[in-house]
């Protein structure tokens, strides 16, 4: 199983200041001593007054508001990944894959918009209808796409980029034979293979077909090219033995024309649980991850289901489910930092629990730095000295412990701030 890289760290419903300094200073500490996982701030209530110009005053961004702690799309999908433009030649879509170990690649629109899938089973599918056994097949193609499929030289017509639907014809006849097959269609969009046969390639140049590519490594006379540019043939060289040039100019379509254009797919906010349906279901047992505008942010799979273990969260300033997101039993637990009574939390993994009779979670949270030896930067150092103020009522006796106090001098005399003058400060904010 693999991990969930982001570690959230969560405060409890109706957080006050207490709570999200708390979740905001954990998170900081936890990324500087733990470089194999991120930690994220977050909390499952809406952020009060009071908290919102704290965090303002002292140039902090609000924690993550998450609702449910159940695993998201964007946990566990691939990011980043490779996509193609639809007009790219199937060809080049495949080396891609072969190249990268692709299953599947999303298909993007000129804009970037998603367009459709394109994976092995479609490479299957159309390697099948390769060897029906047709005189001649009709592509959607370009001089220039098969020129680049077949890897060959272009003597005449090399710049020919547009597109037209091809007839290819294999030149396997004699001429009287050929002209039989080739009257069928309109000479500019054949495509025939033809060996070292200068009668075939006299009569084809004749004819005025779009594109005649000669295979197994031959070459063309100087009398015979200068017909071809004269009759504005375009001429490709082509090392490959006739049917495996047949193949890949078949192969030189571009990749629209064999894609998949499914309509599901999947959003990052989206649940595990309710899009496996759609992941399982899909030919290509697979989703492209979209975002508002239909543009391409990853790709999930079945795979990527399968192997992800459960979220893993820190609970700061509660411990009761009442006081959790949903989904707060299907979490691992990793730590429970509180200055409250223990609540009904129960975990299946060994939880660090670190519970104080405190005046604030804050106060906890200084300590952990403290312990670890790591100092805060100033805008966490004052949210935390923030936190403590607020939560035991700007210092009043009878809810600040000597620890309160202690951790408040530390904080504020490592930025070198007197503590009379950060209270004021805090009641400056609050009262503004």
């Amino acid at each position: 199983m693999r991990d969930v890289k982001d570690v959230y760290i969560v405060g409890r419903q109706n957080p006050d200041v207490d709570t999200v300094t708390s979740t905001i200073g954990y998170a900081e500490l936890k990324n500087s001593i733990d470089k194999d996982n991120s930690y994220v701030a977050a909390v499952s209530g809406n952020i009060d007054l009071n908290t919102q110009k704290i965090l303002s005053n002292f140039g902090a961004s609000l924690p993550r508001y998450i609702l449910d702690l159940r695993l998201r799309v964007e946990d566990v999908m691939t990011k980043n990944v490779i996509q193609v433009d639809k007009n790219t030649p199937v060809t080049e879509v495949f080396k891609v894959m072969l190249k990268n170990d692709l299953l599947v690649v999303p298909v993007v629109e000129n804009d970037g918009k998603f367009f459709g899938y394109f994976g092995m089973v479609d490479i299957a599918r159309k390697s099948i209808s390769s060897v029906m056994p047709d005189i001649f097949r009709k592509i959607k193609t370009s001089v220039d796409m098969i020129s680049k499929a077949v890897s060959g030289d272009v003597l005449n017509g090399k710049e020919d980029k547009n597109m037209f639907i091809a007839n290819v014809i294999m030149g396997v006849t004699n001429p009287d034979g050929l002209m039989k097959v080739v009257e069928r269609f309109d000479p500019e969009n054949i495509v025939i293979i033809l060996a070292n046969r200068e009668d075939l390639q006299e009569k084809a140049i004749e004819l005025g077909v779009r594109c005649l590519i000669i295979s197994n490594g031959y070459g063309i006379s100087d009398k015979l090219l200068k017909k071809a540019k004269d009759k504005d043939v375009a001429i490709i060289l082509s090392e490959y033995d006739a049917f495996a040039t047949a193949g890949l100019v078949e192969w030189s379509a571009p990749v629209e024309t064999l894609v998949d254009k499914a309509t599901s797919f999947v959003n990052p906010e989206d649940l595990i649980d309710d899009i496996k349906k759609v992941v399982y279901g899909s030919n290509h047992r697979s989703a492209v991850v979209v975002d508002s505008n239909k543009k391409v942010l990853g790709i999930l799979t079945r795979t990527d289901i399968i192997k992800y273990n459960k979220r893993k969260v820190i609970l700061v300033d509660h411990s009761s489910s009442a006081n959790a997101p949903n989904g707060i039993f299907r979490c691992d637990i990793l730590e429970i930092l509180d200055h409250h009574r223990l609540g009904n939390i129960q975990t299946g993994i060994i939880t660090r629990y670190r519970i104080e009779p405190w005046g604030s979670t804050s106060s906890i949270i200084v300590d952990e730095f403290i312990k670890n030896g790591v100092r805060p930067s100033e805008s966490t150092a004052m949210l935390l000295a923030s936190g403590i103020i607020l939560n035991t009522d700007f210092l009043s006796e009878d809810k600040t412990t000597e620890n309160d106090t202690k951790m408040l001098k530390w904080v504020c005399g490592i930025y070198n701030k007197n503590i009379d003058d950060v209270v004021g400060e805090v009641a400056r904010i609050i009262n503004s």
